[in-house]
């Protein structure tokens, strides 16, 4: 049997629509939550990434400023934009494309971003929590993975999960957010020997590896759930980690690389902006 496919954009849109009263109330309260964009260089994946994440705001009565840099800006003057955003009380979460050019220092940069605006979840103080079990800010791909289990139902305690995958912005931080739900979590990458041993003992098995096709039929358990957040560009299409057409067949629940996890860690992303403005008022 096929595996049925999970439909992040519908998903999304229920998120939206519990963020729609949330921001009517902070608007009625003189509060427009907003989010600073910073977007450096010229790619076309990060193009399209901020101008989804753009559109989301817009729809909601939120507010978006996008600061466009050229790839070779200095740190420091990446820094001093980042100092006055923390400064600017009418901005509410901050969030800065990744990966960065090679000369910039991706984590002195990301934790420059004032934890209460930080709204992507990567600074070491929202990380810090998180591993506590104890988080102020999830980053909003593993919010997105959790939502998504959620809504089919799927209950992770003592569920042997795998995680392919070690960023700071997924990989890690989805492993965290099963263990502090009681899953017993694996975390490999694609330097993890044996690799398709480990994956076929996941009942719920999470692919995070930007690898496309990594994931084949014979490294998936029969009736496994499969999230797969791969997005590379493929001759210009994205392709994701798991080999999709194989895979459904064996997994009770599939993503696809696009309309899956995608839409919702935008959704995401909004609700960690309301989070923060919510929090801007108290």
């Amino acid at each position: 049997m096929a595996a049925t496919v999970i439909d992040g954009r519908a998903l999304a849109k229920e998120v939206y629509t519990e963020l729609g009263s949330r921001v009517d109330d902070l608007v009625s309260c003189g509060i427009i939550p907003r989010i600073a964009l910073i977007e450096i260089g010229d790619n076309e994946l990060d193009r399209r990434r901020v101008a989804l994440k753009q559109n989301a705001a817009s729809s909601l009565g939120m507010e978006s400023v996008l600061y466009n840099l050229r790839a070779d800006i200095g740190q420091d003057r990446l820094i001093s934009l980042i100092r006055e955003l923390n400064a600017d009380s009418s901005v509410h979460g901050i969030v800065v494309q990744t990966p960065m050019p090679e000369h910039l220092d991706e984590k002195t940069v990301l934790d420059e971003i004032d934890p209460e605006k930080d709204i992507d979840g990567l600074h070491f103080c929202n990380a810090g929590k998180l591993l506590n079990g104890n988080p102020a800010i999830v980053a909003c791909t593993p919010r997105a993975i959790l939502r998504i289990l959620d809504s089919i139902g799927v209950d992770v305690q003592a569920k042997h999960t795998v995680v392919v995958g070690k960023s700071i912005l997924v990989g890690r931080p989805i492993a965290v957010c099963l263990l502090n739900r009681n899953a017993t979590v694996s975390v490999c990458h694609t330097k993890t020997a044996n690799l398709p041993e480990i994956t076929r003992n996941a009942d719920i098995l999470v692919v995070a590896a930007g690898c496309p096709g990594l994931i084949k039929a014979d490294m998936v358990k029969e009736n496994a759930v499969v999230i797969d957040v791969g997005q590379t560009s493929v001759d210009g299409h994205l392709k994701g980690d798991v080999e999709f057409d194989t895979v459904s067949e064996k997994a009770s629940y599939i993503t696809k690389a696009v309309g899956g996890v995608g839409p919702m860690t935008v959704a995401m992303l909004m609700a960690n902006l309301a989070d923060c403005a919510e929090a801007s008022r108290k």
